[in-house]
């Protein structure tokens, strides 16, 4: 049963400030000498305008005045703050509410579940390709962070599979269980293959031993970071100008820099049909193919550029970014 939160400020605020002038009109009826209609009068005078209407000379009169008029203030500051969180909360609403109506609209799409140290990498790296994507995670702080960032980013629970209709899994092409922990993942990959038989997953591992889980849940690949990171400073010690060339991730932003990218061969595609060589020559495509990976399940590395290529091939292919922009336009 879903929880409802229930704001108590307002009644409890109500009960009271009835208290309070309850209390007053009683003591400065009795104490001040006066009728209970003027005390009540003159209880709404001073909170309301911080002037009496009676002179009053007792000590007790005298001292609930000046609380009355102490506590003006604090109700003024306290609704001030009241209205402030209201603002600030109407704000978020239609923030969240401009978000889920692009949500609505993505098509072909990516979620990224959770936005840790891992996700958030994801989520930017989603982000710098110009890839549409929506990342999820439960802290509102990360959620914020990532609006700020302007990605789209929902405060929703990926292991619920509610979230993820919301998300639009139904729609989406792949996700990225990203979350800390591999119970985590292996729970999102099982929601998210029962919302999704077509959806390609990549899901976290901390541990070896929770590969084979993930992979049996529903996960197409599996990366565990620790693993991926000790080998990447491995080959930078031991192959440091390897890594330099091959390195997917641009080190400096700008459109020179090398990147290795998957494209897929489209049914109506200028390349479908004819010699790699011819094709990518004929376009002047400078972006290098450097493995084919057919359709028939065949894979072909340092391809001579002799190979036919047909609809539904991969090809893995190097270049700068202008290079491989020309090339999609060619290939897919």
């Amino acid at each position: 049963m879903k929880k409802v939160n229930i704001d108590y400020r307002i009644p409890l605020g109500t009960l009271v400030g009835v208290a309070v002038i309850a209390a007053s009109t009683e003591t400065l009826s009795y104490f001040g000498r006066v009728s209970v209609g003027e005390a009540f009068y003159d209880t709404l005078h001073l909170l309301l305008s911080h002037i009496s209407r009676h002179d009053y000379t007792d000590p007790v009169s005298e001292t609930m005045t000046i609380l009355l008029i102490v506590l003006s203030y604090v109700v003024i500051a306290y609704l001030l703050k009241a209205l402030a969180d209201y603002m600030m909360g109407l704000q978020g609403n239609v923030r969240r509410a401009r978000t889920r109506s692009k949500v609505e609209k993505l098509r072909n799409h990516y979620i990224v579940c959770g936005l840790g140290r891992v996700g958030s990498q994801v989520a930017r790296e989603m982000f710098l390709e110009g890839v549409p994507f929506v990342a999820l995670d439960r802290d509102e702080g990360k959620v914020q962070a990532a609006l700020d960032a302007g990605y789209l980013a929902m405060q929703l629970d990926s292991i619920d599979e509610e979230a993820l209709t919301q998300a639009g899994i139904k729609h989406a092409e792949g996700l990225v269980a990203g979350l800390g922990e591999d119970s985590q993942n292996l729970l999102v990959t099982l929601s998210a293959r029962s919302l999704n038989p077509d959806l390609y997953i990549v899901a976290r591992a901390n541990r070896p031993e929770s590969e084979i889980k993930l992979k049996r849940a529903g996960a197409d690949r599996v990366a565990m970071p620790y693993q991926i990171g000790g080998y990447h400073m491995a080959s930078m010690v031991l192959r440091p100008n390897v890594v330099d060339y091959m390195d997917v991730v641009p080190a400096r932003g700008n459109g020179d820099d090398l990147v290795v990218e998957e494209m897929i061969v489209g049914d109506h595609s200028k390349l479908a049909g004819k010699r790699l060589g011819k094709g990518m020559a004929d376009e002047d495509i400078k972006a290098t193919v450097i493995a084919i990976n057919g359709a028939d399940g065949t894979s072909r590395v340092r391809p001579t550029g002799m190979e036919m290529i047909y609809a539904g091939d991969r090809l893995i292919v190097l270049g700068s970014k202008p290079d491989l922009n020309k090339a999609s336009a060619l290939i897919r």
